[in-house]
């Protein structure tokens, strides 16, 4: 044969598939060689291999057989754009959700790797300057339901889900200063969760970058207080002044932990 033909071997190998693929294209009328010889060799020709690549790259992207066939089939310049405009807008879906998994996946990996650095120094209490952060917040919480008020945490989850916001962070926790110094010691006001800069979005607030008092606790969230009786103690005996929330962050969850009794969490205080 010319050189603008190959054999089926050599056209699978060119293609990247196992002659089988051609057999079985053949056989259902999807993709059939240039030249069939009375011997029963096949040849594909070499226009015939931009065919086969859309093809298989439809294959690949899930597309039935048989939808190919027909596109094949009937295709036409028409036909071609309003059917690759419609596959692109799928492949450009699937490349945002893909982005957002890894940033997921991104987000759990440095909140496990935060919590991992500090557990030398789990009980240290430190102040710190924090920069900016982005937070959607729930609906005001009921503050005698502890650990959780079941309708808002269900509530803001389903916003977070439904308007795309969740990016791995885990759900947080804010005190308003009078929740910080009630004796309800379970006393909350907002749950959050951290998302990126929306300022459209109503829901979100921005967390003011600042001097915050930090610590920690290497515990179950049920006992939690613990921590906040220290940092309190902190605060008076170095007559520092609390001028905004504060924020509890858990960064060992059960994602990364088989025990809740394993679960690290950190607090901000905001302070001067």
């Amino acid at each position: 044969m010319k050189d603008n033909y190959f054999s089926t071997g050599e056209f699978a190998k060119l293609c990247n598939v196992n002659k089988k693929t051609l057999f079985y294209y053949d056989e259902i009328g999807l993709f059939k060689p240039e030249i069939v010889k009375e011997n029963g060799y096949r040849y594909y020709s070499v226009y015939q291999l931009e065919v086969f690549d859309i093809i298989y790259t439809l294959r690949d992207l899930g597309v039935p057989l048989k939808q190919i066939k027909s596109f094949i089939d009937e295709r036409n310049p028409k036909s071609v754009v309003e059917f690759f405009e419609y596959k692109t807008g799928e492949i450009e879906n699937e490349i945002k959700q893909l982005r957002r998994k890894q940033e997921i996946m991104s987000n759990k990996i440095k909140i496990i790797k935060e919590a991992e650095n500090i557990l030398p120094n789990i009980d240290k209490i430190t102040i710190e300057e924090q920069e900016d952060e982005f937070l959607v917040l729930s609906d005001s919480i009921d503050k005698n339901k502890f650990p959780y008020d079941s309708e808002a945490y269900g509530k803001h989850l389903d916003y977070c889900y439904n308007q795309g916001l969740y990016i791995g962070y885990p759900l947080g926790f804010i005190k308003t200063i009078d929740d910080l110094y009630s004796k309800n010691e379970n006393a909350y006001t907002y749950y959050y969760n951290k998302v990126k800069e929306n300022k459209e979005n109503e829901n979100i607030i921005k967390k003011p970058r600042g001097r915050y008092l930090v610590g920690y606790i290497n515990d179950s969230y049920i006992n939690v207080s613990i921590l906040y009786k220290r940092m309190l103690n902190y605060i008076k005996e170095h007559n520092l002044e609390v001028i905004g929330y504060t924020y509890e962050d858990v960064l060992f969850d059960l994602v990364a932990v088989q025990n809740l009794e394993d679960y690290i969490i950190k607090v901000s205080i905001n302070i001067r």
